[in-house]
């Protein structure tokens, strides 16, 4: 093998290591604590926990993830201020990724945890909206179920961020916060790394199989 092609061999298999190992490089990610001020979301009353400060505390984990692995990503929300509706939460990443990036935003992740009557219910759900959003909402769902064991799909919710601007994103529902043990491995335990680091591994397989043009899929929506 002549210097020249080894050469050029070489630059490719290091492209492809780079690739592999930064599939954040370059991307532009919005993360939506949902909730927020008046707007508390769910609340496990027996640990005094409310939705609205879980889901703040998850977006400043896997920010600060993301960051470390060379993502751009601006917050709709970095306290505890009211939103009043999804299109505003919208408007807000659209307007910061353009303020400080001058451009569009690749995706828009939006947190939140869900609420059930019954304190054992558990379980893990993405919402998505638009055809667009499916391979990002299947990405975030199938790293996301482990936390639960409890599978109720990533569903067309026929709602949500996704009505506006087009912006590919989703929704997810990592697990009951009204969940009695979910409340206290929030309080007390790792729960919030958990959930940041499964959110991390999702955007990562979104991102690596969207530069390696596998993106256009997504599979069967539940």
């Amino acid at each position: 093998m002549n210097k020249s092609i080894l050469c050029s061999f070489l630059l490719i298999v290091i492209a492809l290591s780079v690739n592999a190992i930064a599939p954040f490089d370059g991307a532009l990610i919005a993360l939506d604590a949902g909730h927020g001020g008046t707007e508390t979301g769910a609340r496990n009353e027996t640990y005094q926990v409310a939705e609205k400060d879980v889901n703040l505390a998850v977006v400043f984990a896997l920010q600060g993830k993301l960051r470390t692995a060379g993502a751009k990503v601006v917050l709709t929300r970095e306290g505890d201020e009211t939103i009043s509706s999804r299109k505003e939460r919208v408007q807000i990443a659209i307007n910061k990724c353009q303020t400080f990036y001058q451009r569009k935003c690749d995706i828009l992740v939006s947190v939140h945890h869900n609420s059930s009557s019954d304190p054992a219910h558990d379980g893990t759900l993405v919402i998505y909206n638009e055809k667009q959003d499916v391979p990002l909402a299947k990405a975030l769902h199938d790293t996301l179920v482990p936390l639960t064991g409890q599978d109720e799909g990533y569903l067309n919710g026929g709602y949500g961020i996704t009505v506006y601007n087009h912006l590919v994103s989703a929704l997810t529902e990592a697990y009951y916060i009204t969940n009695d043990t979910e409340a206290y491995n929030y309080k007390y335990g790792n729960r919030v790394d958990e959930e940041a680091d499964a959110q991390f591994t999702g955007l990562a397989n979104y991102f690596t199989n969207k530069s390696s043009g596998g993106g256009k899929g997504g599979g069967k929506p539940r």
